[in-house]
């Protein structure tokens, strides 16, 4: 019962999501409306600020790692750094990202050399464009401190995933009056920033910060869908409930 349940969601969710990618793709198909995240509509903002008097904007990934379970995290905040990366690059002080995965360090390089080539700009491209800063959740935080005040940072984009270490970064980043802009997988990470940070994504929104920035079609149609689902599974959970409750018992 519980597979077929299962398998009914999963068909009503692709159906949905095919919906919603062909209607975005039509010839003259009106923009996508989504659900306004505040933070996501100012980071444009923020990166034009910086881009203007000559700061660098710090992206963080966190501790996530390539082929871990949190490696979903990692992409998902690397579609974020590359989007701020192609638009802060004509920057006179490029964007620095930072996390604590070698391996995701690696494929960050990759996605920068893309973007610098992309925009006629490989000249621009620096090897510590990209860096691992620790191996371990505290020892990223802790190198993360001193960076808000050595590197000119004018803010903090933190999305990927962080515990409650973040809190040393938002701490520092106040000090120096540094805009945090911070989105976490960890529900203890979301608490933090929540409290600490200048602005926070909460639950799945971390996941769907590339696609508010690079108005993807495919994307979008993507987060549409989640969002009908999310309102298909609670009217299905009420209905659940409503049920159970009217069922007499034997």
């Amino acid at each position: 019962m519980v597979t077929l349940i299962t398998l009914g969601v999963l068909a009503i969710f692709v159906m949905v999501l095919l919906a919603f990618t062909v209607a975005a793709r039509r010839p003259g198909a009106q923009a996508v409306s989504l659900r306004e995240l505040e933070p996501l509509r100012d980071l444009p903002t923020h990166v034009g600020e910086a881009v203007e008097s000559g700061r660098r904007l710090h992206v963080s990934l966190g501790h996530a790692a390539l082929g871990q379970a949190d490696t979903v995290t990692m992409l998902a905040g690397l579609n974020t750094a590359s989007q701020v990366a192609s638009v802060a690059a004509i920057s006179d002080r490029p964007p620095m990202i930072t996390s604590a995965d070698g391996a995701a360090t690696l494929l960050t390089h990759d996605v920068l050399r893309q973007i610098y080539r992309e925009q006629n700009a490989s000249e621009r491209y620096t090897g510590n464009a990209a860096q691992v800063v620790g191996l371990s959740p505290l020892s990223l935080a802790a190198g993360l401190t001193p960076l808000v005040k050595d590197d000119a940072i004018a803010s903090n984009i933190v999305i990927g995933a962080f515990g409650p270490e973040v809190a040393l970064l938002t701490e520092a980043s106040q000090r120096q009056k540094v805009a945090t802009l911070g989105a976490s997988s960890d529900l203890t990470g979301q608490a933090v920033l929540l409290a600490a940070a200048d602005q926070a994504l909460v639950g799945e929104d971390v996941y769907a910060s590339g696609a508010y920035l690079s108005q993807n079609p495919g994307q979008l149609a993507g987060l549409r869908a989640q969002d009908v689902m999310r309102w298909i599974v609670i009217i299905g959970m009420m209905v659940g409930i409503a049920l159970k409750a009217l069922t007499p018992s034997n």
